[in-house]
């Protein structure tokens, strides 16, 4: 019974991921899953002495794959929908899911995230996660676009989340920006952003290094061609900033950390 408990432990992180990003999953793999639980108790229920259980591992185990498959690709009632085919009118789950707000695609300089619906001027877009790492326990060798850890403290860094939030790129003129809470750190929309533009945000933003710089590709008018440390922007642009609430908080202290190179 115990095993049985951890079943839905074991699947909570990938409910929590499919939540925020439907496509992080393919849909026919949750099917076959699905329907190979669902042979695997029929089988099971009519060998003799088979026990509560072995009934109920398989249930959950049912239940659960079921249930992300229901999540990432089961928006009709049209069983070949779900695995891909653009069949069938019957849809049932855009009432109670939400729609994935986002789209990775492709760009001149890699992987992007593009809004797959409208953001509000001042609507959160995402939460940023991972684990917080202490300066002192920085990766070496970090630089450019290879270095996805971002500063949340004088000392602290928050490492890739492995989520939407490691795609979301740099720009010069963000659409964007990180705001610092008790409760996180939350990107949100500095204006309106409409379906299909790329999301993006000032880096220099979270950046406490004067030694840390990347070579800037956004293609912004106002592209600085370097991205640096907030202290090294011009100073109507730190203003400005300043006024949007975007600036990490740690960045007007007078005694800011440094980072471990």
């Amino acid at each position: 019974m115990l095993v049985v408990a951890a079943v839905p432990l074991g699947f909570w992180p990938t409910w929590a991921s499919v939540w925020e990003d439907r496509a992080r999953e393919r849909s026919p793999a949750w099917g076959l899953w699905t329907l190979g639980d669902m042979a695997t108790l029929l089988v099971t229920m009519r060998s003799p002495g088979s026990g509560v259980g072995e009934y109920g591992y398989v249930v959950v185990e049912l239940l659960c794959h079921a249930s992300v498959w229901f999540m990432v690709g089961l928006a009709t009632l049209n069983p070949i929908r779900s695995f891909g085919r653009r069949e069938g009118k019957l849809r049932v789950l855009d009432a109670y899911l939400p729609a994935n707000p986002f789209a990775v695609g492709e760009t001149h300089i890699g992987k992007a995230v593009f809004a797959a619906q409208g953001f509000a001027q001042a609507e959160t877009i995402v939460r940023f996660s991972g684990p917080i790492v202490p300066a002192a326990r920085l990766p070496q060798g970090l630089s450019g676009a290879s270095d996805r850890y971002l500063q949340i403290g004088r000392d602290r860094y928050m490492g890739p989340s492995g989520r939407i939030d490691d795609l979301i790129n740099h720009s010069c003129s963000p659409n964007a920006g990180l705001r610092f809470t008790d409760d996180g750190v939350f990107l949100v929309a500095l204006r309106p952003i409409a379906p299909g533009e790329e999301i993006a945000w000032d880096y220099s933003t979270t950046l406490a290094d004067p030694d840390w710089s990347m070579q800037c590709a956004c293609g912004s008018p106002e592209c600085r061609g370097v991205i640096r440390a907030f202290a090294l922007l011009p100073a109507e642009v730190q203003d400005r900033y300043r006024a949007m609430g975007i600036v990490a908080p740690y960045l007007d202290e007078h005694d800011m950390g440094r980072r471990v190179a």
